[in-house]
Parts: structure tokens; sequence; C-alpha cells
């Protein structure tokens, strides 16, 4: 089985930023004077805070084999979509994203602290972080949120497309068409169980501070476990991540693996 793969481990893993999120129901509407006051008592953390659009929640259908049911989506009822709120700490390193359905931690890559600092603190620092912001809304009376589904994303940049073992392209010398000047790829793929999938997408990018183009690679997992405990979320988020890494190293070739220090 796939999941009984020893773990995957690189000294220099190409990733740029770690995502883990939950999509939540709460019996009664956040509102965005709730938003300021948990920035209030987080704000020593997170001096930070800057507005963006909301997430649309994107729903995994179960998996039958046939196209997946993707793409349905819970709107707010009698209320006005809340924006999305960024809490950001000093560093730049750590994100808090807030709106009225959803709870996301961030890690970011930085200039100043370009290494990688492990899944097992990203999802440290998620699972406090959340228990901090559940707390907080049964403190003002909201009720306890209720996941509706869990993500975790990984993205990373990779300096050229040769790098990826099933995106190569075909250089037979009869060719018509030119290397092309962008290209986009996407896949998915059931996780065990019918908790999820794992959809990995290949787009060409820009990095921001170095301008160089290359190729920004995303795996997200996305699902919900059968039962919604604690344990089980926990278990989830370990199972999502153990498909990435896999799923990292099976589409990726041996030369990327000897570039970024492959040692497991």
């Amino acid at each position: 089985m796939q999941t009984q793969r020893p773990p995957v481990q690189f000294d220099r893993p190409p990733v740029m930023e770690v995502a883990c999120g939950v999509a939540f129901a709460l019996p009664v509407p956040i509102k965005s004077a709730h938003i300021g006051l948990y920035w209030s008592k987080v704000q020593q953390q997170y001096p930070r805070c800057e507005d963006a659009a909301p997430i649309m929640l994107v729903v995994e259908g179960p998996s039958t084999g046939e196209s997946p049911a993707l793409n349905l989506q819970f709107e707010m009822v009698n209320m006005p979509e809340l924006r999305r709120a960024w809490l950001i700490n000093a560093a730049g390193t750590n994100l808090l994203q807030l709106q009225g359905d959803r709870f996301i931690f961030n890690w970011k890559r930085t200039e100043q602290d370009a290494g990688y600092p492990s899944y097992k603190q990203v999802v440290a620092e998620f699972r406090a972080e959340w228990a901090k912001f559940k707390a907080f809304l049964e403190s003002q009376s909201l009720g306890t949120p209720e996941p509706t589904q869990l993500e975790l994303t990984y993205f990373n940049m990779l300096s050229d497309r040769g790098l990826l073992r099933d995106f190569r392209r075909d250089i037979a010398p009869e060719r018509f068409l030119p290397e092309p000047e962008a290209v986009n790829f996407r896949a998915q793929y059931p996780l065990p169980d019918g908790i999820g999938r794992l959809h990995i997408g290949a787009t060409t990018a820009t990095h921001v501070s170095t301008k160089a183009r290359g190729i920004r690679l995303e795996l997200t997992a996305r699902g919900l476990p059968k039962e919604t405990s604690v344990e089980a979320s926990d278990q989830w988020f370990d199972l999502a991540h153990h498909w990435i890494t896999q799923g990292f190293a099976d589409i990726t070739t041996p030369e990327a693996h000897q570039m970024w220090g492959r040692t497991a």
C-alpha cells in the first residue's frame, strides 16, 4: 500500500509555502467585530493585519471512478460575506487567514528565513492556533466550529519543467510547435477510504524576489475523515502530508532529488 512507504526527506526542499486549513460551520455566524476582537488578543504575536477577498469553499465529492463532484459551494445565508483577514507575524513567516467559515495557518519562506522548518513544526503551530481560535469562538457564545473540510497545501518553486517526470516534452525533430512559453498541468488522485483527494498542479510562474521564471508546483490534499474529532482530524493531516510528500517524490525526477539533497 502507498501509505506504508517510508517517509520522504530532503535537505533542501524547494517548498516556498505550506498552508493548513479548516473549513467549518457554526450555529451563530461570525461578525466583523469578532475578527477584530480576536486580532486584539493575538496582536502581539501577529502585529500586521491586512484584508483580502474571501475564499470560496470547494468541497470534495465522493470518488466514484467517474468525473468527481467538485465545486460544491456553501454560502452564508442572509448575511453579507465577510472579507478574509490576514494576521501576519513580524518576520512575515507565519500568517493566519480568518473568514466566516475558514481558518488557515500558513508558513512562508522569506529571504531572511530560507529554511523549511519541517511538517511537524508547521502542523504543531497550526493545531495550537486552531485550538486558540476555537476557544475564542466558544467564549463569544458562537458555538463549537464543526469542520466541513480539511486542507493541506504545499507550494514549491522549481527551476525547470524538466524536473517533473510526468510532464516532459517529446523533442522529436519532426515536431512543428516550439517549446511552449507557458504551461499549466493538473491531475488528481483519490485518497484512501474516500476521505478526499490529492490535487497536483504545475504552472509557469515568476519568482517574486529573484524574478526568475520556473514552475510553481502545488500539491493540495482536501477532504474530511469519517468522523471529525480532534484525533481523527490530526490523523487526516498526517495522512495528507504522507500523500503530498510521496506524491512530490513520485512526480519529480531522480536528478531533481539529488539537487534537493534527498536523504530518505
